[in-house]
């Protein structure tokens, strides 16, 4: 054996370090966040092979850590292994920089608050610096990595594939969103070939952080959440879904949207996730669809830093958390309180194998007991309920059970036993063995079987248990008194006095709620000639009506078959005056129902008069067949006698005279007068919204066409953008002359000279106020002379919101206003506002709601009117507002 070269190791242990462009911008970005930065700008070439620069606004590194500044294992973050313990940066092995260098070409440049001026330096692959020139950088570090891989050819071939590629991209996108989210105070920047991709401005809070992040739609979805413990010490807050909200607009097909973090550090925690998933998808409806799915949330674990080991794998993703059950519990029982109990099939299996709050939702009559080997437990008691507990920490942020009849907690059984009143039993009965069945769940089981006598055994010799005397619970007896062994008593719930205090439900008395019989009952109307006709109702329908609620009112948790028998009861203990008075009533519903039926035979054969032949016939034989029952022996002179009464209460029949009329010939007809007009003379009009797309149908004269209001929305705001938006600017610290030669001429200095500037200061300087100056980010002094030759112009503020943004810029608008005469800021942005610009409409765009109401659209559609033109009806990337549909036909023959 012999060593390897140190050039050889250096490669090795690096390439494990940095296996991806993602590894290198989370290490160059938690090294940033560590020194203090509140603005991060990362930029990518070729997505990140050839080129991945970080440049911060930090604290940058000091001139004396310099040499040893990519250096293996040199870091400022800890001296020793004690203060892990303690840890609160991101980043403590000092290997970040010494990997890149080893795999890229690094460039670092830094300048400190003490530094006159930044330092460029160029570091080869052993992490010793080369070279070193000024620069013109502010404070902070921008660390450049160019080349990547380049010495690693299988690693920078799996690159090759460009959708690879596109998904390392996303990938660093992702993490960028996650440190917005849990630093609302960092602004980030994400460009790739120049381009900006994503970017976030400095806010206050993580709610404001999470709506740039993730859309408003989503954060109106979400309720904060804060939960806080002493022992053990956690805290836990974030933004979670609401419970019962739509899963399409609060959760995604990919974990990327679930920000989990360990004292502000992104991790990835199966565990955590899973059980926060599960809690998400117990709370939706459509299970079964959100089940697939992972919840949009930020969740942030605040644990001491000695229970948290981060030092498992080279990126830190993973951490090892010292009281895992207790972090799970307090997660579990923040999740309750937020979505409910929930159980799934993975808990049923696993059984308590892990400490945590589960809940099974057992009906009425129903108990749930924890086995114990030689203890009675049963929930009718508090206190048994207490003691059977001993293991389960009570803590600060632990939920109270209000309900302990229906849910149970514990940290050490191993399933869950249900039992039930005797009287559920009926039904099983009927179907086991004699000897199989429990009848009475206090009493001692009967174990003087073949079977059990059998199982008896001498202590020499093994106990075979067979699987049915395990499930009848004959598997082990006492062997002194052959008695079967009951390692939990069932304990049955007592019976509850009813209201009235003089009756007690007998325990073998069903569930009052539960109907176990059917009482056929005829409609209580019949229906003859199209009329509904009330059936009569009898003497002890009446009676019941009456008499029903006063049974309700002593026993108010009777059953419908408790009712009813009381009610009949009543009904044979009866008076015989009382009687008669229900059998009158009842004879007087029997002569109504006659003369109602008769009055709708009559008017269904007067409503077949003016019919057809055939219609008449029909009718006829209609209230024919409806006279199904015999009349009584004075029914003909009954309804002699009130058939002329109601004659005689009709209003006279008024004059009425048919008119021919179709709706077809309104339709067309109303058509034909909206499409009089021209289309530019009628506007357009909204139809309705399509919800599958979220677009709107409107209708321009006879077109029938798609609008797509977000793209009218990105033309409207980058137009008011470009005529209204002032960049703030920052001041520098020393101000850029300008010269003829830095303008690109005489000509350009004379128009900037003749801008509109501000009265004379006390010292002499003139500050420009001209708005197409400042409007673009640029604070301008001239100090006079005695001369024009002698006068001087400097910068002394630019806006810093840009990449590169610099004089070139000055000139551009210069350029404008001396060639295209120029008159206002909006025609006066330089290229780079006006992309800046545009990136800023898409961003405030995206922040619109999804679902737009008809009043937004039209208002929408009154400013496209108003300040576009015509002929720029088309959003930033070109496309056009509206998509052509169909063009409504006038007739029937051009609809054919």
């Amino acid at each position: 054996m012999k060593a390897l070269p140190p050039e050889t190791v250096r490669l090795l242990c690096s390439s494990q370090v940095i296996t991806s462009v993602l590894n290198v911008v989370k290490e160059l970005v938690e090294n940033s966040l560590d020194a203090g930065s509140s603005s991060l700008e990362v930029k990518l070439e070729n997505y990140g092979l050839d080129r991945i620069e970080v440049r911060d606004n930090g604290s940058g590194i000091k001139a004396i850590d310099v040499p040893v500044m990519a250096v293996k294992h040199y870091t400022s973050k800890i001296s020793c292994h004690e203060d892990l313990e303690r840890l609160e940066t991101y980043g403590f092995r000092g290997e970040a920089l010494a990997s890149i260098c080893a795999i890229s070409e690094v460039v670092i440049t830094t300048k400190t608050a003490d530094d006159d001026f930044s330092l460029q330096y160029s570091v080869d692959h052993n992490g010793q610096i080369v070279s070193q020139k000024p620069s013109h950088l502010a404070e902070g570090t921008t660390v450049c990595a160019a080349n990547l891989f380049r010495n690693l050819p299988v690693r920078r071939q799996y690159y090759s594939n460009s959708k690879k590629c596109k998904e390392e991209l996303k990938r660093v996108q992702n993490l960028l969103m996650a440190y917005a989210v849990v630093k609302p105070e960092l602004r980030i920047t994400l460009s790739h070939n120049r381009a900006v991709v994503w970017q976030k401005s400095r806010v206050s809070d993580h709610r404001t952080a999470l709506m740039a992040v993730l859309g408003a739609a989503s954060v109106a979805n979400m309720l904060p959440i804060q939960h806080h413990q002493e022992q053990p010490e956690i805290g836990i807050d974030g933004f979670f879904p609401k419970p019962g909200s739509d899963f399409n607009s609060t959760s995604s097909s990919s974990p990327d949207k679930t920000f989990i973090f360990v004292n502000s550090r992104p991790v990835h925690h199966k565990e955590i996730l899973k059980l926060i998933k599960q809690y998400y998808t117990s709370a939706q409806s459509n299970k079964e669809s959100a089940n697939r799915r992972y919840p949009i949330l930020m969740m942030n674990i605040t644990i001491p830093a000695s229970t948290v080991d981060v030092n498992l794998t080279p990126d830190k993703t993973e951490v090892m958390l010292q009281n895992k059950e207790g972090v799970l519990l307090a997660v579990e029982t923040m999740l309750i309180s937020l979505y409910g109990y929930s159980i799934g099939d993975d808990d049923l299996k696993a059984g308590g194998n892990r400490p945590g709050i589960s809940s099974v939702d057992v009906p009425e009559h129903t108990n749930v007991v924890m086995p114990t080997p030689t203890t009675d437990i049963s929930l009718d008691d508090p206190e048994l309920l207490e003691n059977s507990r001993p293991n389960e920490d009570k803590q600060d942020g632990e939920l109270s059970l209000s309900n302990t009849a229906n849910t149970s907690s514990s940290s050490i059984s191993e399933d869950w036993v249900i039992n039930r009143s005797s009287n559920d039993f009926d039904s099983i009965s009927s179907s086991l063995p004699a000897d199989d069945v429990v009848m009475n769940s206090t009493s001692d089981l009967n174990c003087n079987s073949p079977k059990a006598s059998k199982s008896d055994s001498g202590p020499g010799q093994e106990i075979e248990i067979s699987a049915e005397s395990w499930s009848t619970g004959k598997a082990f007896s006492n062997q002194i008194t052959r008695e079967c062994l009951e390692t939990v008593k069932l304990h049955v719930p007592k019976a509850h006095e009813d209201l009235g205090g003089s009756t007690r439900s007998s325990p073998t008395k069903r569930p009052s709620n539960v109907i176990m019989e059917k009482m056929a009952k005829l409609t209580a109307y019949e229906l003859i000639s199209n009329r509904s006709v009330r059936q009569p109702s009898s003497a002890f329908s009446l009676f019941e009506q009456d008499t029903r609620s006063q049974v309700l009112q002593v026993n108010p948790r009777a059953s419908p078959q408790d009712v009813t028998s009381a009610v009949k009861e009543r009904w044979e203990s009866l008076g015989e005056e009382d009687r008669k008075k229900y059998e009158s009533k009842a004879e007087k519903s029997l002569n109504a129902y006659s003369l109602q039926r008769k009055r709708a035979a009559e008017g269904g054969g007067q409503c077949g008069e003016g019919k057809k032949q055939m219609s008449a016939k029909s009718s006829l034989n209609k209230a024919q067949g409806v006279k199904r029952k015999a009349p009584l022996a004075n029914q003909q002179a009954l309804d002699k006698l009130f058939s002329s009464q109601p004659s005689s209460k009709r209003s006279p029949a008024k004059l009425s005279k048919p008119l021919p009329f179709s709706i077809a010939t309104l339709k067309q007809s109303l058509n034909l007068l909206s499409y009089q007009n021209s289309s530019s003379a009628q506007g357009l009009r909204l139809v309705n919204r399509l919800a599958s797309h979220g677009a709107w149908v409107v209708l321009c004269g006879r077109k029938l066409m798609l609008l797509n209001p977000f793209r009218v929305e990105e033309a409207l705001l980058f137009k008011r953008l470009l005529k209204n938006n002032i960049l703030p600017t920052v001041r520098l610290q020393t101000p850029v002359p300008l010269t003829d030669g830095v303008l690109g001429g005489p000509e350009y200095m004379d128009v900037l000279v003749n801008m509109e500037k501000d009265s004379p200061c006390f010292n002499g300087d003139v500050c420009f106020t001209d708005p197409r100056l400042v409007a673009n980010g640029f604070e301008i002094r001239m100090i006079p002379g005695s001369s024009s030759s002698e006068r001087h112009v400097e910068v002394t503020g630019m806006a810093d919101c840009m990449p590169f943004f610099g004089i070139g810029d000055l000139r551009e608008i210069l350029q404008a206003i001396k060639v295209q005469d120029a008159k206002t800021v909006e025609q006066c942005r330089p290229l780079k506002v006006s992309n800046y610009l545009e990136s800023e409409a898409v961003r405030l765009a995206r922040q619109l709601p999804l679902n737009l109401s008809r009043a937004d659209v039209t208002n929408t559609l009154y400013r496209m009117k108003r300040e576009l033109e015509e002929d720029s009806r088309v959003c930033i990337h070109g496309r056009p507002f509206f998509h052509d549909l169909v063009t409504v036909p006038e007739t029937e023959q051009e609809a054919l």
